[in-house]
């Protein structure tokens, strides 16, 4: 196979190339191509944009993809990937034209990363170790996120437009955010950064209420309020207008079924499910030990085996139904009996997510969570650890859902038809967890191709770059309310860089309450919508 690239990517290959001190210029290319394959990007197979064949020409395939230890090229690997992330067998012209897109986008991204930097200490290199050691943490079988193997299922979306209005610049003049428009934006993710007081729960409010009204409340929603500080009063005209329901977990647990996940009829399936379930919640819960966590695993396994069971002997009442947090915690209070096992910190965390935060039904007969606008109230009251594992067994659920439908195509126009709305407010919280935040990390690669659109609010830019991934860089809505912490490099690295470092500083200056800079064309400064606003607005 014979791949020529342009004289840009050229010129980067041979720079990279001399800055890592590589023995072949392939090198670079691979991890170049690997990189953006771990950054998740997607490019439309039907797009007519090429990339110039103006410069380096591969002639010989092992040069470019490496050999195996008999000289035999590695390149059946590289498109067995790429196979893979588009979901289709690959012609072979489709490959060299996608291969050389990959190419383009990692390598002008490293050069982006490493321009600038103090070369001299080294940081090339651990750059290099950093983005290595992400790769290999993507494909770890440990992997809690990692969606069961199921046959694709079709899913209901909305394929029109949806144009937010964010607010009005200092002329007046609004501005207007075609969020599902590929054309504008190749990610409808928003990232929101405001301290208490600067607006942006209203603004996200006033989001999902436009969001609402121009998909006629066909396009459904989940917002978790972490702080716990919704009431129904309070939230009454927002809950009405959104054709919403509020779930407040001081009153009533949430209806899911947080196993319903788990493979029923693949007995290998089911076992890493299990797996992935207590390991899950082993990480978020962080007092269980490995016996535990290995009794944990042991119950969960017994109480689907039972399932199966009766299923064989009454396959008409039993089939398709799941074991409930319920049975569970039934088949560990008699393990302990018949054990003489003490109730200890397992026992706490298991009771408390079956009576007080799952509403476990064995069958899931009802309208799914997605099927309906959800407003959950985490209060105060609850342990950090419940109010974490509400929120991420919530999001598994709803990942193993969506992985098993099939991604989203654009329309001729370019619009991506849209599937849910995932609000995640106090994201920080999350971010600053390792665990935590690869679960996050995972949700945004996988869910973007399914029509799913999140967003996540913190209380500042710096919370988004986390030791190990860069959030703002999956996300092209960033918008920075007024923050606490205005270091001009923090915000840049979360807008993105300006044409003007002035503007973006003056605009910086001008930071306060329900004002926020956005960097779509240029940084500018925006009066931001608010919910109440708007709906004092529609009632006179």
């Amino acid at each position: 196979m014979r791949i020529r690239i342009s004289k840009r990517n050229s010129e980067l290959v041979d720079y990279l190339t001399s800055l890592f001190n590589f023995k072949t210029d392939g090198v670079i290319a691979r991890i170049a191509y690997s990189y953006s394959l771990q950054l998740n990007k997607k490019f439309e197979t039907r797009e007519e944009i090429q990339i110039g064949s103006d410069g380096k020409d591969w002639r010989d395939e092992r040069t470019l993809f490496g050999t195996t230890s008999d000289e035999k090229s590695y390149l059946v690997l590289y498109k067995a990937l790429l196979d893979q992330h588009y979901g289709k067998v690959l012609t072979e012209e489709e490959f060299i034209k996608l291969f050389k897109r990959h190419l383009d986008f990692g390598l002008e991204k490293i050069h982006q990363d490493v321009d600038g930097k103090n070369i001299t200490g080294g940081y090339h290199i651990s750059y290099l170790m950093k983005l290595v050691k992400n790769g290999l943490e993507l494909i770890s079988e440990n992997n809690p996120f990692l969606p069961s193997p199921t046959n694709e299922n079709e899913m209901n979306s909305f394929k029109g437009i949806v144009s937010i209005v964010l607010g009005k610049d200092e002329m007046e003049k609004e501005i207007v955010l075609r969020i599902n428009d590929l054309n504008e934006f190749d990610s409808c993710n928003f990232a929101i950064a405001g301290m208490v007081g600067s607006g942006k729960t209203e603004l996200v409010k006033d989001i999902l209420y436009q969001i609402s009204i121009q998909t006629e409340n066909n396009l459904k929603f989940i917002f978790f309020d972490y702080k716990g500080e919704g009431s129904p009063d309070r939230l009454k005209s927002f809950l009405e207008l959104t054709d919403s329901k509020m779930i407040d977990l001081r009153k009533i647990p949430f209806d899911l079924n947080p196993l319903s996940f788990i493979n029923l009829h693949d007995e290998r399936a089911r076992t890493f499910n299990i797996k992935s379930f207590v390991d899950f919640v082993c990480t978020i819960a962080t007092q269980l030990g490995a016996n535990q966590k290995h009794l944990l695993q042991s119950i969960i396994t017994d109480c689907f085996d039972h399932q199966r069971n009766l299923q064989t002997l009454m396959p008409k009442d039993y089939t398709d139904i799941y074991p409930t947090l319920n049975n569970v915690l039934e088949s560990l209070e008699n393990y302990n009996q018949e054990n003489a096992r003490p109730a200890d910190s397992l026992d706490a965390i298991i009771s408390d997510l079956a009576t007080s935060i799952f509403q476990s039904s064995p069958s899931q007969q009802g309208k799914k969570i997605y099927e309906q606008s959800l407003y959950i109230n985490l209060p105060l009251e609850l342990s950090d650890t419940m109010r974490q594992l509400c929120v991420f067994l919530t999001l598994k659920y709803l990942l193993a859902e969506f992985s098993s439908t099939n991604d989203t195509e654009p329309t001729e126009d370019r619009i991506k038809p849209l599937r849910y709305v995932i609000v995640i407010d106090e994201a920080h919280v999350y971010l600053k967890n390792r665990n935590a935040s690869k679960a996050l990390e995972d949700i945004l690669r996988v869910l973007r191709s399914k029509g799913v659109i999140i967003i996540m609010l913190t209380q500042g830019v710096e919370d988004y770059k986390t030791k190990n991934f860069d959030f703002a860089s999956q996300i092209k809505i960033p918008i920075c309310l007024n923050i606490n912490n205005k270091d001009y490099r923090l915000i840049e690295s979360f807008v993105g860089t300006p044409r003007s470092k002035q503007k973006l500083q003056e605009t910086i200056n001008k930071l306060e309450p329900q004002r926020a800079i956005i960097n779509i064309i240029e940084p500018q400064l925006i009066k931001i919508n608010q919910f109440w606003q708007t709906f004092k607005r529609i009632n006179g």
